[in-house]
């Protein structure tokens, strides 16, 4: 990368930071929730601290964000997640090594998500036991255990806790039997909109990286190359990465989701593959199945998940339908996970990728100013560029493409 384009990016970044300074004034969701770490003001604040982490800012804006999302209370119930409330507060306050008041709030909030995850465990393994279709908030990485457990790896990765979350996320690859029939055990009695929808009889099996199996994997696979692992754990790697060989499509994508009629038939109906993106497209289950290939120490599934990706990069068509500059179905995610599958690769062409998807990224146009869709999530991708991630940032541990090396 040519350091006028480094320049460039970093400058672009700058700039995005610095529009963001009022919390009253920016563009977020109507129903943004203010600690929602996705679309509300928390994403904001965790991108002004992780720039005070790398020496790019002064901490009053931060801390002025922080008040914003955090004040007058934190929402601690039950149904908080990595995304929302205490677990989303914890992790930005954490992983951008926030000090002072801040390092303390944290030490309490922690405590708060420990008891959160286990009550949510007690409740997961009950509808285990009663052999009950999972809904997507108990299990997926943006509202379930995969994204809890993702925080428990970033911050407490030997803690029996953690050991529980991977148990769980074993248990989940288990098949249900639901009317006589058995379906994958991470079922949902819903359509991928969380409704109960005539097109999909009985809900459905996901299989994208934000809400499908391809979150449990990619936590299970971070955690076992961390030399972190419980019973059964390596078994369920590879029980789900057959699962994905099952139903990749000739020309390398995957469908988004099986409906009961699908899995009958053994032939999905999708009639071609979804924007390239982190939350349900080929590249976030691409980078999932490459950790996985990792994880089980099996060069040519590595291969084969790298070279899926560069199919996805090179498919006009696919590429052609990445319209926004977002990190959850835009190119900052796009440009993100090829940044950490390049540090993983075998395959010299995802570097070469790179320079080219820069450019798209620098020309994207987010929606609105939040973290997964938004500008602050572009900001975060623009200041850290190249094929080396150098700035030590673990922000994006939170979308599990990041591993856990030298955290141990």
């Amino acid at each position: 990368m040519s350091a006028t384009i480094a320049t460039t990016s970093s400058a672009e970044a700058a700039k995005i930071t610095a529009r963001l300074t009022d919390p009253d004034s920016v563009d977020l969701r109507a129903d943004a929730a203010q600690q929602s770490l996705g679309s509300g003001k928390l994403g904001i604040a965790l991108l002004h601290y992780e720039r005070v982490r790398t020496g790019r800012a002064e901490t009053a804006t931060a801390r002025t964000w922080l008040r914003a999302s955090a004040y007058p209370r934190i929402n601690s119930a039950v149904a908080t997640n990595l995304f929302n409330g205490a677990p989303a507060v914890a992790f930005v306050l954490h992983t951008t090594a926030a000090e002072g008041p801040a390092e303390q709030l944290h030490a309490r909030l922690h405590k708060q998500v420990k008891h959160i995850t286990a009550t949510r465990l007690t409740r997961a393994r009950q509808r285990i036991r009663l052999q009950q279709p999972a809904w997507f908030g108990e299990y997926s990485q943006l509202s379930g255990l995969t994204g809890l457990g993702a925080y428990l790896l970033a911050t407490e990765p030997e803690a029996e806790l953690c050991g529980d979350v991977l148990s769980y996320l074993v248990d989940l690859t288990k098949p249900l039997r639901i009317s006589g029939t058995l379906l994958p055990g991470w079922w949902a009695p819903h359509d991928p909109y969380l409704k109960i929808s005539k097109d999909f009889p009985g809900g459905h099996a996901n299989l994208g990286a934000a809400h499908g199996i391809a979150g449990p994997l990619a936590c299970m696979a971070i955690a076992s190359r961390a030399g972190i692992s419980v019973p059964g754990q390596r078994e369920a790697i590879e029980q789900i990465c057959h699962y994905y060989d099952t139903w990749q499509h000739q020309h390398g994508w995957w469908p988004q989701w099986l409906t009961r009629p699908e899995l009958e038939q053994n032939r999905s109906t999708q009639p071609g593959p979804g924007r390239p993106s982190w939350c349900y497209g080929t590249p976030g289950i691409a980078r999932a199945l490459q950790q996985a290939a990792i994880a089980l120490d099996d060069p040519p599934r590595q291969r084969a998940a790298e070279e899926a990706l560069l199919r996805c990069l090179d498919d006009e068509t696919q590429q052609a339908s990445l319209a926004e500059g977002g990190l959850c179905h835009g190119t900052a995610g796009l440009y993100r996970i090829v940044q950490r599958a390049v540090e993983d690769a075998h395959d010299p062409r995802l570097a070469a990728a790179l320079p080219d998807l820069l450019g798209r990224l620098l020309e994207s146009k987010p929606v609105g100013d939040g973290l997964l869709d938004g500008t602050a999530g572009k900001a975060l991708v623009l200041g850290t560029t190249g094929t080396t991630i150098a700035d030590g940032s673990t922000w994006d541990e939170s979308l599990l493409i990041a591993s856990l090396r030298g955290k141990r």
